[in-house]
């Protein structure tokens, strides 16, 4: 009987041993969100609560970012692994000299953004020349506002920015600090819950022109060059995440809950306008996070022509070769 207790106690040694084992072997992974916790960071926490990135033996530490620019110089400076930026920033950036590369899409379609009361005489996106605009320091739609302001034909200085925090955009309208808040459209929620009087609208930009890609998942050349499986298993992993969130909003909601404080019902409905940037027929027909280079192109060229000149080769802003084998594409068109 004793021989038996023995043998046991070493068996589940072992297993022990084999768990720490495991746990030593996860690669670690710091991944940068571009802002505060929105719905659309919701995939990372549906692959956390569901073990997929253990899985794939990745230990994902997720970092609350602080825009665009941010991420970019994060990636650069190797204070990230991943992390997700506008593309046209990370194309101006790469210009600058920052080593950053693009590998996968997150929006199929641009959701810039901008909001304002309707007394503010603003009738159409041009009549934003002369107005006050809230918007971060390195938030996205600052650093591509010229390339904007060029499509509508005003002039990029025209506008007096008001610089504050990522979380200040809603009060910022609310408490009318400004006249204008530059912001993504699936932040509509957040306004009509702070103004439940309503009299505010809003342009997308893309409706005027601003036809490019949008957020990206970005990772530097050194990480492309030393670490392309962990990327190959992290997109995987992520967008088989994206997948199930499209068709489980109000269940991956639940699940950013029980990880972040938020409001579950005005985040679910962020995420159903986020629909309309995910399912696409590009992403039906290729999978979700395809790189379509005509579309690289066209946001290369915008970038080119309204921002800032490029003179490296379109080819070098992105590499689609850690996108998944077999598409995510388990979806609805709408």
């Amino acid at each position: 009987m004793k021989r038996i207790v023995l043998l046991l106690a070493v068996v589940v040694l072992c297993m022990a041993g084999t768990q720490v084992s495991l746990g030593q072997e996860l690669e670690k992974v710091d991944f940068l969100l571009n802002w505060t916790i929105a719905a659309d960071h919701a995939p990372y926490y549906v692959a956390l609560k569901n073990g997929w990135y253990e899985e794939a033996g990745i230990d994902l530490n997720i970092i609350i970012g602080k825009g665009s620019g941010f991420s970019v110089t994060s990636i650069d400076s190797e204070m990230a692994d991943i992390a997700i930026a506008d593309a046209p920033v990370v194309f101006k950036f790469r210009q600058e000299g920052a080593a950053a590369k693009i590998i996968g899409i997150i929006f199929d379609k641009h959701p810039n953004g901008m909001f304002f009361y309707d007394d503010s005489g603003i009738k159409q996106p041009a009549d934003v020349a002369g107005k006050t605009v809230a918007v971060p320091a390195t938030d996205g739609h600052k650093v591509m506002w010229p390339a904007f302001a060029a499509l509508i034909g005003v002039d990029p200085e025209s506008v007096e920015f008001v610089n504050i925090e990522p979380t200040a955009k809603v009060s910022a309208l609310a408490s009318r600090n400004a006249d204008v808040v530059f912001e993504l459209l699936t932040g509509i929620p957040n306004f009509q819950a702070a103004i439940p009087q309503g009299g505010f609208s809003w342009f997308l930009w893309a409706d005027y022109g601003f036809e490019c890609y949008a957020h990206s998942y970005i990772t530097s050349d050194k990480t492309i060059e030393e670490r392309p499986e962990m990327l190959k298993k992290f997109l995987d992993v992520t967008y088989r995440a994206w997948e199930w969130t499209v068709n489980n909003p109000a269940e991956a909601m639940e699940i950013l809950s029980e990880y972040q404080p938020i409001n579950k019902a005005d985040l679910l409905k962020s995420l159903q306008i986020e629909m309309d940037f995910l399912k696409t027929e590009r992403y039906k027909e290729r999978g979700m996070g395809y790189i379509d280079p005509m579309q690289i192109q066209a946001t290369y060229d915008l970038v080119n022509t309204y921002q800032e000149k490029l003179d490296y080769p379109v080819e070098d802003i992105y590499n689609a070769s850690f996108l998944p084998e077999t598409p995510y594409n388990n979806f609805e068109l709408e």
